[in-house]
């Protein structure tokens, strides 16, 4: 009698583990792994175009041109401590923007899952910022992406200005070179940076020949 009553339980008990394992196996099919950029040893320093930054066809000349691009790419956004999502961002331009102080600035728009922004050249022309984000207004000398001649391992710092509602705020923002040449997704000659704050925030980018932007690894979220 008493194994009869036990057995409608036992049926249960293994029809709930089945279930549970078919979860797990549709869950883990739909995991977005995060790819890796394979480091390309042998490249010491290199002359990164502003074609890497938009996708356009790459160029054997070591001159930063703001050509022409209206596109809608995706990404992959992840973190340190989980899976990745793939969101998309746009990119369009260039065009003639006037930005803090009245200077003329030739911008490229974009358009991330979080905000609206316009890029432009640093005045020493080794890397291209933000003079421009709706989450807090102009600013002025971000290094956000490197272009023009960087060495493997290279830092640059940039003395920001981001011109907030509560009055400017000077920020020191700092570019590292982590792969100067690396394989994505079987496209070589890709990129991979640190971007750092001295306000704590703290991510990875990589972007691809042909592709622009593929990966963001947020670390530390302002």
């Amino acid at each position: 009698m008493m194994n009869n009553l036990r057995l409608p339980h036992c049926r249960a008990m293994t029809l709930m583990l089945a279930v549970s394992a078919v979860s797990l196996q549709v869950a883990a099919q739909q995991t977005t792994a995060v790819p890796e950029c394979v480091d390309e040893p042998g490249v010491s320093q290199r002359f990164i175009p502003v074609e890497m930054l938009t996708g356009n066809p790459m160029t054997d000349k070591p001159e930063l041109v703001f050509a022409p691009v209206q596109r809608v790419y995706p990404f992959v956004d992840a973190s340190a401590d989980r899976q990745a999502d793939v969101k998309e961002t746009s990119l369009n331009g260039p065009v003639s923007w006037t930005g803090e102080g009245g200077k003329v600035y030739e911008v490229y728009e974009r358009k991330v899952p979080r905000a609206h922004e316009r890029f432009a050249l640093v005045p020493d022309k080794t890397a291209i910022g933000r003079v421009y984000d709706e989450r807090f207004g102009n600013a002025t000398n971000e290094g956000k992406f490197p272009v023009g001649t960087w060495q493997q391992g290279q830092s640059r710092t940039y003395s920001t200005t981001y011109f907030t509602q509560r009055g400017p705020m000077l920020v020191t923002t700092t570019v590292t070179i982590e792969k100067l040449s690396c394989t994505y997704e079987g496209v070589s000659g890709a990129l991979q940076y640190r971007w750092k704050t001295s306000r704590g925030l703290d991510y990875a980018y990589i972007y691809a020949p042909g592709r622009g932007l593929v990966q963001v690894k947020t670390y530390k979220r302002g």
